[in-house]
């Protein structure tokens, strides 16, 4: 919308003095007159230009600057106008792909001192950041003649955010979860750790066991040691940003539903009073980010992923693993949060969760690919069918394969579509938990 365009009345002026031409190859002081006319009908195009240029018009956007993806958020749009006449206005708001698929046009008759407002519900589509792009006016001239064109740049960047809220069954089990918390309601009762906590005289009624003898024998009198309760557990989440996260499912790509799942999962494990670990990876670790109890907001761990994107290549399994083995001495639940696509890749991850498995206690969660589904119960018309289905029965096969092995060697595996993935994370934490598992 950069060009000044005609409106209709030009047009039809401009079809008149066509037709007066016409008779100018009979009579020449017709001719002349149109073409006197014709000059300037075409100067009163500059001249709609500069009036329009002259009226002030003020626009106005009102958007949050952080939004959630898939998660409606406002837009309201304002023009006030300061002009002494009516003004006959179509606005175009683009924002921006992330944003919007397709611009908003609204037009409007604005009174001198007037202003038009419009609420739009958006509901950003991709994760990451967009500025927004300038609102493109089209005012109408004072003669009628013209769409003259404005551009308002207001300068605002949106940060579109990992999705947050879920609805259904995920999210009842969700806020449940989060109510939860050490000390009220607790998921089951915890045993004695091995970590001192103090000494203390020897009060009638203490078990032997918990005597330090040591100390005892030093001071020559029994004392009695205290230990902690195991309450702060640590969950490793390895959070596969490779190709074959990449892919869709459904709107979204594989990796935006595993952010928002593993985000909720976070969220759970703080509440549960636990810490949690997130390593994201492809074929490197590209970033590590520790959640704990003293953790109250979680709008730096939305800063540090919200840009983040699936690479085009291989992921390193075993290259999170051997992270996994030296950062994090303790013994955690790590989760292993993939897609499996390809014989390949199963057998990687195989050997990657054998390696984790000789500390951790490891968690193998798949999001299954919709197309591989797709071809396994499709019925092929032709060779290309044919072929289709029986690499997704190959692959199938292999991920059953892979799932026995791994049960044999005491590995849980989740497999599940996109739909039920953070319900399904959020459950199996709180079951490993509750059955102390880690």
């Amino acid at each position: 919308m950069t060009a000044l365009t005609p409106t209709s009345r030009w047009f039809a002026l401009a079809g008149l003095l066509g037709v007066l031409l016409i008779f100018g190859f009979v009579s020449p002081g017709a001719g002349q007159l149109a073409l006197g006319l014709d000059l300037l009908l075409l100067l009163l195009l500059p001249l709609e230009y500069y009036l329009v240029s002259r009226e002030a018009v003020v626009v106005g956007r009102q958007f949050p600057h952080i939004v959630h993806q898939g998660e409606e958020a406002t837009l309201g749009l304002s023009l006030e106008n300061r002009a002494r006449r009516t003004l006959t206005v179509i606005l175009r708001e683009g924002l921006a792909p992330s944003l919007l698929e397709n611009p908003l046009l609204r037009r409007a008759a604005v009174p001198p001192g007037g202003r038009a407002r419009w609420t739009h519900t958006i509901t950003p589509l991709l994760r990451g950041e967009s500025r927004l792009r300038p609102i493109a006016l089209r005012i109408k001239g004072p003669l009628g003649l013209a769409w003259v064109p404005r551009e308002i740049d207001l300068e605002e960047q949106v940060k579109v955010f990992p999705r947050t809220h879920h609805e259904g069954k995920a999210g009842l089990v969700l806020r449940a979860a989060l109510e939860r918390r050490v000390g009220a309601n607790p998921l089951s009762a915890r045993g004695i750790s091995t970590e001192l906590y103090a000494l203390r005289e020897y009060l009638p009624g203490d078990e032997y066991r918990h005597i330090h003898w040591k100390e005892s024998a030093r001071l020559n009198r029994p004392v009695t040691r205290e230990n902690t309760w195991e309450q702060h557990q640590q969950v490793v989440i390895l959070l596969d940003c490779g190709r074959s996260m990449a892919s869709l499912a459904g709107p979204w790509t594989k990796l935006d539903h595993a952010l928002s799942a593993v985000l909720a999962l976070m969220r759970v494990v703080i509440a549960q009073q636990d810490s949690a670990s997130l390593v994201l990876f492809s074929k490197e670790i590209r970033r590590v980010i520790v959640v704990n109890r003293r953790t109250r907001s979680f709008r730096r761990v939305f800063e540090s992923l919200y840009e983040e994107q699936a690479e085009l290549e291989e992921a390193d399994y075993g290259a999170a693993a051997a992270w996994c083995a030296q950062n994090v001495p303790r013994r955690s639940l790590a989760l292993v949060c993939t897609s499996i696509l390809d014989l390949a890749g199963t057998e990687a991850l195989g050997e990657a969760l054998g390696l984790l498995a000789l500390r951790h206690r490891p968690l193998l969660v798949n999001l299954e690919d919709p197309g591989l589904i797709e071809h396994l119960s499709a019925r092929p018309n032709d060779l290309l069918g044919a072929f289709a289905k029986t690499s997704a029965m190959s692959i199938s096969a292999a991920n059953q394969l892979l799932s026995n092995r791994l049960r044999s060697r005491g590995i849980d595996l989740l497999s599940t579509n996109a739909t039920g993935l953070t319900i399904g994370m959020i459950q199996t934490y709180l079951d490993q938990k509750a059955r102390r598992r880690f």
